[in-house]
């Protein structure tokens, strides 16, 4: 798998997705491309990777041959915490496209389908040589996981061929996993550069976001700004994607810090679970 595909975009944009077989972290090569300053916009993607993280450092499992690994890098127009939102919509428009799966959100960025993990998305930054900060939105797509390979986690996430109701599709896909994940590679780096280019146009991307997002309607629990725990019901998200929260003091808004949602068959965090994040 390892080589780059330039794709050339109908705004006459260069926008390269290197490809390799193995990366300690897509997200932190894409981050040592980004510092040299040489494209504005471009994706790293493997099959595998080594040293993969999520939220607060945690480990990611991203093993070869398993799923998608991709970060995407671009300058944002918007604020920093939209960007998770962007490659949510973004995932969800490629299971769609290639698996008929019809996928929800979990607040902030966790993609869902059929009610468990299907993709983590990590959003971190990166200052290029040029002194311009770019966004580096990483995303874990399970994609040929069966349920055994899931282990103790097999309640709470899914993969796409599980997802997949086309039986035909899916046995191709599983004979052809290398050709699949390069295609989806190219194909989800055109997704999130034309969204970040709707974006940047001042297409507001909240709505369809909004109608997908399963943390709206809940009981979650945060920490408030005083540190004391605090919990009410999840009402809304706001211009910059923060979640509001209807309390007993009124409306909250929480930042991207830990949510957990209560009741049902136990405690949920939204993105917590170590293996859980991209």
């Amino acid at each position: 798998m390892d080589g780059v595909t330039t794709l050339y975009t109908k705004q006459g944009r260069i926008l390269p997705c290197f490809c390799y077989e193995s990366l300690p972290s897509t997200n932190d090569e894409a981050k040592r491309i980004a510092r040299t300053g040489e494209y504005a916009r471009f994706s790293v993607a493997a099959e595998g990777q080594t040293a993969g993280r999520g939220r607060m450092s945690r480990a990611f499992l991203s093993p070869r041959g398993m799923g998608l690994y991709l970060s995407f890098v671009y300058e944002p127009t918007g604020a920093f915490t939209r960007t998770g939102v962007l490659a949510a919509l973004a995932v969800g428009a490629l299971l769609e496209e290639y698996f008929g799966i019809d996928a929800r959100f979990k607040w902030p960025n966790d993609v869902i389908a059929e009610g468990k993990k299907i993709c983590g998305i990590l959003p971190e930054s990166v200052v290029a040589a040029d002194g311009a900060r770019r966004v580096v939105i990483g995303a874990g797509v399970n994609l040929f996981e069966e349920e055994r390979d899931f282990g103790e986690l097999a309640d709470i996430a899914t993969s796409a061929v599980l997802c997949c109701k086309n039986e035909m599709l899916k046995a191709e896909f599983m004979q052809n996993k290398r050709a699949v994940t390069l295609d989806m590679a190219v194909r989800l780096t055109e997704l999130m550069s034309r969204l970040a280019d709707c974006e940047e146009s001042g297409e507001d991307l909240l709505p369809e976001y909004r109608a997908k997002l399963l943390t709206l309607g809940k009981r979650v629990r945060f920490t408030g700004r005083d540190g004391a725990p605090c919990d009410g019901v999840a009402s809304d998200i706001a211009p910059d994607c923060s979640l509001i929260v209807l309390t007993g003091d009124g409306k909250t808004a929480v930042g991207w810090g830990e949510v957990t949602e209560q009741g049902g068959a136990g405690e949920r965090n939204a993105a917590a679970r170590p293996e859980e994040n991209a």
